[in-house]
């Protein structure tokens, strides 16, 4: 597959940084408001991208998907580790703190669709045209959809994990920690494959369908 203009890998991964950025501040953020004082995630409160910039998920493998032309990326940020003993009500607060990263992450491409629509820019623009300013609206929002549809996927470090163990028995859940390696190598598998792409691209397909409704 053809790689990516420079300036659209440039718009691609501006997105992609974005994406994962709010995620984890979202995270972070929602913690601390939780009760969470831990140095880590006053850290990791913060919309500035190092703290959050992990060699594999945030460099290394997007930069495979930049190479493939893959025209979204996948990727993660540094696990943020959640200090849940700061915490009043355990499981409802780490439900709510893993679920601020994704809803975050939809209400941001949201936000983007919006602007989009009220400075009057087409889908064509967006998806094709020369001008940068949609095509970057585009890159933000189509990178928050991947990721936050990503980290619900239930494997180890993601959202979708720390909820499912959360929220199933005790049991179930050490079970699951124990084959942790084997998920992990399996997702990564996935991911290198490109198994779950049409997921994502569906995903962005229904996006740009509904501001194509819309406008």
């Amino acid at each position: 597959m053809a790689s990516l203009r420079i300036e659209d890998a440039i718009l691609t991964y501006c997105g992609f940084l974005v994406a994962i950025t709010m995620r984890e501040a979202a995270h972070a953020i929602t913690a601390r408001a939780l009760g969470d004082r831990s140095l880590e995630t006053e850290s990791r409160a913060t919309i500035n991208p190092v703290p959050h910039i992990d060699l594999l998920g945030t460099i290394i493998l997007p930069g495979v998907f930049l190479l493939s032309g893959i025209p979204f990326l996948l990727g993660w940020a540094k696990p943020l580790n959640i200090d849940t003993r700061y915490f009043k009500k355990m499981r409802r607060d780490i439900n709510i703190a893993e679920l601020a990263g994704p809803l975050t992450n939809f209400g941001i491409a949201v936000i983007c669709g919006a602007i989009a629509l009220l400075l009057g820019y087409k889908v064509e623009m967006m998806w094709a045209g020369q001008d940068p300013v949609p095509r970057l609206l585009l890159a933000i929002a189509q990178s928050n959809i991947v990721i936050g549809l990503l980290n619900l996927l239930p494997f180890p470090n993601s959202s979708g994990w720390r909820l499912l163990l959360n929220n199933i028995r005790y049991q179930w859940a050490q079970s699951l920690i124990q084959h942790a390696n084997i998920i992990s190598i399996v997702m990564l598998v996935l991911l290198l494959t490109n198994v779950l792409s049409p997921l994502f691209m569906g995903a962005i397909g229904l996006y740009l369908f509904v501001l194509q409704r819309i406008a």
